[in-house]
This record gives structure tokens, sequence and C-alpha cells, in this order.
């Protein structure tokens, strides 16, 4: 801060583990450790390894969420919290995210949506309610995201590539329109002569 600087909070909602999904060595609090039945493993897009994945629609996962929001923010002077591009995993082709157990209780509690509009309506509630409990708690501090450089292939014309919409139930158009994050950095890393991914109509698009 005496540099004329800000400090923004890097968080991953939702990976309990990376590169293992072992919980031996994780600490007695932790939600993996806590509740096992919403840790699921889940492979690695990029490598053979797996990763420890908390399931987006259990409420007790969402509120953990939120209770560390609330710690990091009453206790340490920052200027935002931003979330990391991970929101359900990255699909690996062939494995689906093993939520048939929220999956089914909401379907059973009488749940309407299908499964991909479900997802993602467990994301946009997470969202919604960090940028709540960051605006109650103080609200000089910013939340932001920087999510998948691409929202939807097509948007812009003329991009391809990853549906974060459909694939990690990722809306930040939403998001902005409802007034839930106060900024977006989108994670744009294609060089400008990228004929799928060109940087410069990208983020002409985001901005």
């Amino acid at each position: 801060h005496a540099r004329g600087t800000e400090r923004h909070a890097w968080m991953n909602p939702y990976r309990a583990r990376a590169g293992s999904t072992s919980t031996s060595s994780l600490a007695a609090n932790h939600i993996a450790r806590q509740h096992p039945e919403h840790a699921h493993a889940y492979p690695n897009e990029t490598s053979a390894s797996r990763h420890l994945w908390m399931d987006p629609g259990a409420d007790v996962v969402r509120q953990r969420v939120l209770t560390v929001i609330e710690d990091v923010v009453t206790r340490y002077d920052i200027d935002g919290v931003v979330f990391d591009d991970y929101f359900y995993p990255y699909p690996v082709d062939g494995v689906d995210f093993p939520d048939d157990t929220t999956w089914n209780a909401y379907r059973s509690g009488g749940g309407t949506l299908g499964r991909d509009d479900w997802r993602r309506d467990n994301v946009n509630r997470l969202v919604r309610e960090v940028h709540e409990t960051i605006a109650r708690l103080d609200p000089a501090v910013r939340f932001g995201v920087s999510p998948f450089g691409i929202w939807r292939p097509g948007h812009p014309a003329g991009v391809t590539g990853l549906d974060a919409y459909d694939a990690i139930y990722c809306d930040p158009p939403t998001w902005a329109a409802q007034g839930w994050v106060d900024y977006l950095a989108p994670q744009l890393y294609w060089k400008t002569t990228s004929s799928g991914q060109p940087y410069g109509a990208l983020t002409a698009w985001w901005d």
C-alpha cells in the first residue's frame, strides 16, 4: 500500500487438493476430511494426476467458502478477493463429474432445472453470496473473477475453443449484469496472431 499497489487475495473456491487425492496428510479440520462425501477425485485435464474436488452442489461446501472469505476479509487489510478460473473441473473426455449425491438430492427436493443449468446455478449462487458477504463486511473490498478467456465459442465471431459456459459452468456475463462482481480479469493467454483465439478481438469483447 505504501507503494501505491493493491493486494487482492487469489483463491480457488472448490479445489481441495491439487495433484493428489489422498486426505491423510491434510489438517484434521480440512473440509475434505470433515465432509469426505463431498470430496471427489477427478482427473487433471493436462496430466495423469488427479485432483480432489469439493462438490459445488453441496450447501456445506458453499458455506465453507463463505466462512473462509469472511475470515480473510475480516482479518487482513486486503483490497479485493479474486477467484481463479477453476469452478467445476475442466472436463476430461468420458469422465463426468461425480456429483450424483447432490444432484439426486436436488431432484428429490423438487428441483426442476436440468443438470447443466443446476450446476451453473450452484456456481452463480456462490458468486452472488460471496459478493453479498464481502459487501456486508467491507464495501471497500472488491470481488473479482479471472475466468477462462473464452466464454463461448463464437463470442466474438470466429472464436473457437473450450465452451466455459457448458464445460465448467462459468457464466461471467451474468455475474457482471447482476452486479455480483466488481471486475473480471479474463485469462487471455493467446497470441495476437492466433486465428481461433485472437487476443485483440477477445480483449475487445470482454471490455
